[in-house]
Protein backbone atom coordinates (compact mmCIF):
# COMPACT_ATOMS: atom_id res chain seq x y z
CA UNK A 1 0.00 0.00 0.00
CA UNK A 2 2.79 2.59 0.48
CA UNK A 3 4.22 2.21 -2.58
CA UNK A 4 0.86 3.22 -4.36
CA UNK A 5 1.24 6.31 -2.29
CA UNK A 6 4.22 7.17 -4.01
CA UNK A 7 2.69 6.78 -7.26
CA UNK A 8 -0.23 8.54 -6.01
CA UNK A 9 2.18 11.62 -5.17
CA UNK A 10 3.95 11.84 -8.04
CA UNK A 11 0.76 11.60 -10.14
CA UNK A 12 0.12 14.65 -8.76
CA UNK A 13 3.06 17.11 -9.10
CA UNK A 14 3.24 15.02 -12.71
CA UNK A 15 -0.51 16.77 -13.08
CA UNK A 16 1.35 20.16 -11.63
CA UNK A 17 3.87 19.88 -14.50
CA UNK A 18 1.25 18.94 -17.08
CA UNK A 19 -0.51 21.98 -16.28
CA UNK A 20 2.32 24.27 -16.42
CA UNK A 21 3.11 23.37 -19.38
CA UNK A 22 -0.58 24.12 -20.32
CA UNK A 23 -0.72 27.57 -19.48
CA UNK A 24 2.79 27.99 -20.89
CA UNK A 25 1.32 26.52 -24.11
CA UNK A 26 -1.57 29.08 -23.90
CA UNK A 27 0.27 31.82 -23.35
CA UNK A 28 2.40 31.61 -26.28
CA UNK A 29 -0.50 30.12 -28.67
CA UNK A 30 -2.68 33.47 -27.51
CA UNK A 31 0.03 36.15 -27.34
CA UNK A 32 2.93 35.39 -29.60
CA UNK A 33 1.87 32.19 -32.12
CA UNK A 34 4.69 32.73 -34.04
CA UNK A 35 7.13 31.75 -31.39
CA UNK A 36 4.44 28.71 -30.54
CA UNK A 37 7.39 25.91 -31.40
CA UNK A 38 9.55 27.27 -28.85
CA UNK A 39 7.28 25.84 -26.13
CA UNK A 40 8.04 21.87 -27.03
CA UNK A 41 11.39 23.11 -25.69
CA UNK A 42 10.03 24.88 -22.65
CA UNK A 43 7.97 21.79 -21.99
CA UNK A 44 10.06 18.88 -23.02
CA UNK A 45 12.75 20.58 -20.05
CA UNK A 46 9.97 20.65 -17.48
CA UNK A 47 8.95 17.00 -18.28
CA UNK A 48 12.18 15.77 -18.40
CA UNK A 49 13.90 17.55 -15.37
CA UNK A 50 10.77 16.41 -13.55
CA UNK A 51 11.41 12.62 -14.52
CA UNK A 52 14.81 12.94 -13.80
CA UNK A 53 14.45 14.43 -10.19
CA UNK A 54 12.05 11.78 -9.39
CA UNK A 55 14.58 9.56 -10.64
CA UNK A 56 17.18 10.89 -8.32
CA UNK A 57 14.82 10.97 -5.79
CA UNK A 58 14.04 6.99 -5.91
CA UNK A 59 17.16 6.23 -3.18
CA UNK A 60 15.90 8.91 -0.29
CA UNK A 61 12.13 7.62 -0.31
CA UNK A 62 10.15 4.83 0.93
CA UNK A 63 8.12 3.88 -2.03
CA UNK A 64 9.71 1.68 -4.90
CA UNK A 65 11.28 3.54 -7.50
CA UNK A 66 8.71 1.82 -10.31
CA UNK A 67 5.84 3.01 -8.64
CA UNK A 68 6.48 6.54 -8.75
CA UNK A 69 8.18 6.61 -11.91
CA UNK A 70 4.64 5.00 -13.55
CA UNK A 71 2.93 7.70 -11.21
CA UNK A 72 5.20 10.58 -12.87
CA UNK A 73 4.62 9.47 -16.43
CA UNK A 74 0.99 9.03 -16.05
CA UNK A 75 0.69 12.39 -14.28
CA UNK A 76 2.44 14.28 -17.32
CA UNK A 77 0.50 11.78 -20.20
CA UNK A 78 -2.41 11.90 -19.38
CA UNK A 79 -3.39 14.91 -18.82
CA UNK A 80 -1.70 15.93 -21.80
CA UNK A 81 -4.40 14.93 -23.82
CA UNK A 82 -7.17 16.88 -22.55
CA UNK A 83 -4.90 19.92 -22.97
CA UNK A 84 -4.28 18.96 -26.55
CA UNK A 85 -7.85 19.25 -27.16
CA UNK A 86 -8.76 22.77 -25.04
CA UNK A 87 -5.61 24.55 -27.45
CA UNK A 88 -6.67 23.00 -30.10
CA UNK A 89 -10.44 24.27 -29.56
CA UNK A 90 -8.53 27.57 -28.67
CA UNK A 91 -6.75 27.69 -31.40
CA UNK A 92 -9.50 27.46 -34.09
CA UNK A 93 -11.96 29.81 -32.04
CA UNK A 94 -8.48 32.23 -31.72
CA UNK A 95 -8.97 31.67 -36.33
CA UNK A 96 -12.43 31.86 -36.41
CA UNK A 97 -12.94 28.81 -38.45
CA UNK A 98 -14.37 25.29 -36.70
CA UNK A 99 -13.10 22.34 -37.76
CA UNK A 100 -15.24 20.00 -40.07
CA UNK A 101 -15.64 16.53 -39.29
CA UNK A 102 -13.00 14.17 -40.67
CA UNK A 103 -14.07 13.74 -44.41
CA UNK A 104 -15.42 17.09 -45.00
CA UNK A 105 -14.27 19.21 -47.13
CA UNK A 106 -13.84 23.34 -47.15
CA UNK A 107 -14.96 23.73 -50.53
Amino acid sequence: MPDILGAVITFALGLGIATLNFFISKYFLEKNPDKFAMTTVIKQIFNVGYLVAVYMSGDFLPFKLSYLLIGAVLGITLPMFIFTRKLLKLNEEKRGKPRGKEGESDG
